[in-house]
């Protein structure tokens, strides 16, 4: 194994600057790694060969002593939901995978003005609307740690490919779970910024449905918190593109370190896989040891947050994409679409209205949660990993994992930021929580979290 493969971004990066390697290296590395390792994952599925070792080497000719942009020459991937000049936009729909875009958005955009070079897209399933990664198109992603279970979804392959050193850092996004979970399963951390704190869209297609848009957000995965962090500075530059950008840099509180964080298992009262206790435990006791004083209390309003997630997010996409995806969705994503709409009530106007109001309302009892401590801790799912495509194989256990994920969904109708970190692993499978802050507070999540993976010393795969 070339030893480029394993260097953080930012150990690349700083390379590249000191010009102890070269950015072409660098390239020919993720390269050759990816050309390996890939087929055994498909997670890759459009690569860049000639084009990323063109840019490294004009990027090597314009190299300077100061000044260069912080991915400068580091190698990274993107999704294949989001547009990105040549590429289609497909979303893992044979219907969309025709017309390239001419554009890039706003996260592409940043990455490339960053000195970014990416070296390939990533899978999604249908409509990204999956905790697995497989679709019509390209088949089936793999997960690197164990062949039988899922790398997650929908940045399946983007957490998958990272993990196994294709890429230094992955562009996913997230609108029930879509970073933290694939970071869960393939044993590699993200964070899910504050909403508005990456601009989001695609300019080359139809616009974002509000609810969409107010739930969703892109972000990065990587091996470390502090390649997540370097991701995220990037990805957040300004973008007129989002009217919903917000450059915010805090939630305004005098914070600082050692943290009071609020911790609780079983925040639903209807169990948790052993495993995932025995990892939330664990991360418990690593940032007491780290001296922090740790709370154990329940999530405020916990089911609540999740059924008006729900409730608002299956009522727009019913009314608004239930037709397309009928349309030209597979007959398996469809079973799945009407399997996830049937665990939630399609509202009428005034109970979409009251939703509204009770997401406000919910939100402002977080808020005022958090003047009281930094960050909470809280399990990434009540399940270990799924089996790979199990809601297609088995979809009568939809009901059941729609459960399990409910530790995802309620900061999504937050809006929080949510770093996920793993902890440990079980059977060769990884296991990790997520650390919820206060809107805007994505630095003290990715603070708390380095902290924790400091006090676990987890052991990626590369």
């Amino acid at each position: 194994m070339n030893e480029i493969i394993s260097w953080s971004a930012q150990k690349t990066a700083e390379n590249i600057r000191e010009k102890t390697v070269s950015c072409v290296e660098v390239t020919q590395a993720h390269l050759q790694n990816m050309e390996a390792v890939n087929p055994g994952l498909n997670a890759v599925v459009e690569s860049y060969v000639e084009q990323s070792l063109e840019q490294a080497s004009r990027m090597d000719d314009q190299w300077q002593k100061s000044g260069l942009p912080p991915l400068y020459g580091v190698p990274i991937t993107t999704k294949i939901n989001v547009d990105q000049i040549g590429s289609c936009t497909s979303n893992g729909l044979p219907a969309l995978n025709h017309s390239p875009a001419d554009k890039d958005s706003p996260v592409i955009k940043n990455l490339k003005q960053d000195g970014a070079i990416i070296i390939g897209r990533t899978n999604t399933p249908e409509f990204s609307i999956r905790w697995f990664t497989s679709n019509p198109i390209y088949g089936v992603t793999r997960n690197p740690w164990h062949p039988d279970i899922t790398p997650g979804g929908s940045s399946g392959a983007a957490a998958s490919a990272v993990a196994s050193g294709i890429g230094c850092i992955a562009h996913g996004n997230d609108l029930g779970g879509s970073l933290r979970y694939p970071a869960y399963c393939c044993g590699v951390a993200t964070i899910r910024p504050s909403l508005g704190r990456i601009a989001s869209g695609n300019p080359c297609g139809p616009e974002r449905p509000p609810i969409t848009q107010l739930m969703s957000v892109q972000g990065p995965i990587a091996r470390s918190i502090g390649d997540v962090r370097l991701g995220l500075q990037s990805m957040a530059r300004k973008s007129a593109f989002d009217p919903l950008w917000n450059g915010a840099p805090n939630s305004g509180r005098p914070k600082k370190p050692p943290w009071k964080i609020a911790w609780f298992i079983d925040a639903f009262g209807d169990g948790v896989d052993h495993e995932v206790a025995d990892a939330t435990k664990k991360a418990v006791d690593a940032l007491t040891d780290a001296g922090h004083e740790l709370v154990e209390m329940p999530p405020p309003s916990a089911l609540d947050a999740v059924n008006t997630w729900g409730e608002l997010l299956f009522t727009e996409t019913g009314v608004l994409s239930g037709e397309t995806i009928h349309q030209i969705g597979s007959k398996e994503v469809i079973r799945v679409f009407e399997a996830y709409t049937s665990c939630y009530r399609e509202l009428n106007l005034k109970d979409f209205l009251e939703a509204m109001n009770q997401r406000t309302r919910l939100q402002r009892i977080w808020s005022q949660m958090f003047e009281d401590i930094d960050a909470f801790l809280l399990p990434v799912s009540a399940q270990k990993p799924f089996l790979n495509d199990e809601d297609f194989r088995f979809p009568e256990k939809i009901p059941q994992m729609m459960h399990a994920q409910r530790f995802l969904y309620l900061v999504n109708l937050l809006g929080l930021p949510s770093a996920s970190v793993p902890v440990e692993k079980y059977n060769n499978i990884p296991v990790g929580v997520q650390l919820i802050g206060a809107m805007h507070d994505d630095g003290i999540c990715l603070q708390v979290a380095e902290e924790l993976e400091k006090e676990v010393k987890w052991q990626g795969r590369v």
